[in-house]
């Protein structure tokens, strides 16, 4: 028993530790403003590093108390169903998110935030269960898109507003789907 709650309390510990780290980064950078400097330059090889560290910059506390909840969210949502390979799984919705960025973003930005991962995560989660045929994790998609289907508006360049990446949005979103149909594709590879 003791065991089990451990186990079910351990992707709450991990959500809540990285949206203190972001928190802490955001601190230091409004006392540091030269690091968003970090975040992703649009087809400018300076701007590679922003693949790393754009999902830890934020612009101001409205930033990320905006990303905040999201991430916090689907990030559970996401340890919960992949447990023993989130971290496996993360990393290329992390690399990928940043690459498509740097390459569709608009010439003399710098894309910063963690918007990017967070519509990754909205991706993956809402196509894994179709690629694997779950119905389980089918009706956790639609939840999803009822919940969140109003974020989908945030991969079009509908808006115009030079503050949102809708490319990281777009970048993100794209990244989770490739991820999710790669995942499909390795456990149909096992050996039952």
């Amino acid at each position: 028993m003791a065991q089990s709650t451990a186990r079910n309390i351990r992707p709450f510990h991990t959500m809540l530790f990285i949206i203190a780290l972001l928190w802490a980064v955001l601190f230091i950078s409004l006392a540091l403003p030269a690091i968003t400097q970090l975040g992703i330059k649009p087809r400018m090889i300076e701007g590679l590093v922003g693949i790393l560290f754009s999902p830890f910059l934020h612009a101001t506390i409205a930033h990320l108390a905006a990303n905040s909840f999201a991430l916090f969210v689907l990030g559970l949502l996401f340890l919960g169903v992949e447990r023993a390979r989130a971290g496996y799984i993360i990393a290329p919705i992390y690399l990928l998110s940043g690459i498509g960025t740097w390459a569709i973003g608009r010439t003399g930005t710098i894309h910063i935030g963690a918007s990017g991962i967070i519509y990754g995560l909205l991706g993956y989660l809402i196509f894994i269960g179709i690629f694997r045929k779950s119905t389980r994790l089918i009706l956790l998609a639609v939840i999803l898109l009822v919940c969140y289907g109003g974020a989908l508006w945030g991969l079009l360049p509908l808006m115009n507003n030079p503050v949102v990446s809708w490319e990281g949005h777009l970048s993100g979103f794209l990244a989770g789907i490739i991820t999710a149909r790669a995942e499909a594709n390795l456990e149909k590879r096992k050996p039952r």
